[in-house]
Formats: structure tokens, sequence, C-alpha cells
């Protein structure tokens, strides 16, 4: 099938469009009075609610960031203020933490027959400052052996 093409020539010649009286005379004047009557201001930044949210959630991802990068860390607490907790506390919050006599005693050194060291221990038994009656009764009596 063959398309007739279009003609340009065949299309009529006439000006369908006009300009008013007096369009051009009164151009400038119309165009000063717009520019003018427009508040002075920055018109590329204007308030909206996306971009409030868009500052907020950025500020709250820097500060977040700022936070756990110069998160102050928790230093040891040292001997010195170990010493002055109550040994029943200590049981206390060994109990609440469900840490077994048993693990306890996995990490710590073996007792040796030998006197020098069981007096070394004795020394340090005593230096704990622990009454007697606390230490009897933290000792879980099924677990211990007699030597004699």
């Amino acid at each position: 099938m063959d398309t007739p093409k279009f003609d340009w020539e065949k299309l009529p010649k006439e000006h369908i469009f006009q300009v008013p009286e007096g369009y051009f005379e009164d151009l400038p004047m119309r165009i000063q009075n717009q520019t003018s009557a427009k508040p002075q201001g920055n018109p590329l930044i204007s308030w909206s609610a996306r971009r409030s949210w868009a500052v907020l959630a950025a500020c709250l991802a820097i500060g977040t960031l700022v936070y756990f990068t110069f998160m102050p860390s928790q230093e040891s607490l040292g001997e010195e203020s170990l010493a002055g907790v109550n040994n029943d506390v200590i049981e206390l919050y060994l109990m609440h933490q469900e840490i077994h006599q048993n693990d306890v005693v996995e990490h710590l050194e073996p007792l040796t027959t030998d006197v020098s060291e069981a007096e070394n221990n004795a020394d340090l038994i005593n230096n704990l400052k622990i009454s007697q009656q606390d230490l009897m009764r933290s000792v879980d009596v099924e677990y211990v052996q007699d030597d004699i």
C-alpha cells in the first residue's frame, strides 16, 4: 500500500495569529510591574515537610555516628573497689547470673600439697579478710574431699 506523502506546499498561507493593539508598547511596563510585585528572597530555598524530615533524619544519623564513635568506655573496676563489697552480695550476684560453684572452681588454680605453696594459699585466704563463718557457708560440702 502506498500512502500519499503530505505536501506542505498545498497548505493555505494565512496569518491565524494576531497581536492585540498596543501589545508591544505596554509590554515593558507589564514585565516591570510583575517582577517588582514578587517578594524579595531566595526563591531556590523554600520550606517543605519532606525537606524538614530529611534534615532531621540527617541530623539524627550524624548524631548517632558521633555518639558511637566517641562513646566513653567503661574503665575496669580495680581491686580496691571490690575489696569493700560484702561476700553475701558477691554470692547473690553469682546466683543471679546463674553461675554455679563448679564453674568458678574450674577457673581456680589447683591447691598443691607442697608445704610452702600451702602456706602461700593460707596467706592469700587470710589476706582476703573473710570470716571463718562466711568461708564455711560458701563452701559446697558435697565437693570437699577429706585428704586427712
